[in-house]
């Protein structure tokens, strides 16, 4: 049974990073350069912890268009800034917490099956808590909701990763925020707690040629976020889907 995990993990990597399983490509938009000269804001970012959440923290905190950041973590952080406000939180409890108004949510939730330990705990990170803070921010007056997704995130999907990242878009998508933007970056590079072999196979492999040749080629959690943060600042409504890609980032 641990091979065939095994082998099903690296079919659903290449399938991500060949496109085997890719979704319609004609509902991807270009982030806009023109941005909203909008301040004083106040976001909320759920999953502030991982490798692209950490980072819009940080492009959020350096942005003086923000006046307060709040993060909703497990445990503490550790991190410090005058903007930057820390909630503890039970996310099993989510529509538990008290009334509080955001411009913005970005949320950048996610696991592993290897960290999650069965299907039932991963869809409740990366569907169920991502769906309970998209009603919560609704319900509370958020305007926009930014959420990362995946390349192929796809209700069909013969890969189970895919659908629950589509089921999550879906449940986003179903709250009606005045703009949701949900992107598609491609393989994650940074630091992890968790030890990705396979990912990091492919890292290696990708940055033997030019940026250009793959629509796949790995991003830094530092360049998704800029990408991320900069298309918050557009003025754009309705339901957009962006896929990343690092070939763009030198146009």
């Amino acid at each position: 049974m641990t091979k065939f995990k095994q082998i099903c993990g690296i079919l659903a990597i290449l399938a991500l990073f060949f496109g085997c399983a890719s979704s319609d490509k004609n509902k991807f938009s270009q982030i806009s350069n023109e941005s909203e000269k909008k301040m004083n804001k106040k976001a909320l970012i759920v999953g502030a912890t991982g490798v692209v959440g950490r980072e819009i923290l940080n492009e959020l905190l350096r942005d003086e268009s923000y006046d307060e950041i709040t993060i909703w973590v497990r445990k503490d952080s550790g991190i410090s800034h005058p903007k930057l406000q820390t909630k503890i939180i039970n996310f099993d409890e989510i529509s538990q917490i008290e009334p509080k108004y955001f411009d913005e949510i970005f949320c950048a939730l996610g696991t592993t099956m290897k960290q999650a330990g069965s299907k039932e705990a991963f869809l409740k990170v990366d569907v169920e808590y991502v769906e309970q803070t998209a009603i919560w921010g609704k319900k509370n007056g958020a305007k926009r909701f930014l959420l990362v997704s995946a390349p192929n995130a796809d209700e069909n999907s013969m890969f189970f990763y895919f659908r629950a990242k589509a089921m999550a878009e879906k449940a986003v998508i179903a709250q009606n925020y005045e703009t949701t933007q949900i992107f598609a970056p491609p393989l994650i590079k940074g630091e992890r707690k968790d030890k990705r072999t396979m990912e990091k196979i492919m890292i290696n492999f990708y940055e033997l040629f030019p940026k250009s040749w793959f629509d796949n080629y790995p991003m830094s959690g530092k360049e998704i976020a800029k990408q991320i943060v900069k298309a918050a600042k557009t003025s754009e409504k309705g339901v957009k889907f962006y896929r990343l890609r690092a070939r763009d980032l030198e146009n």
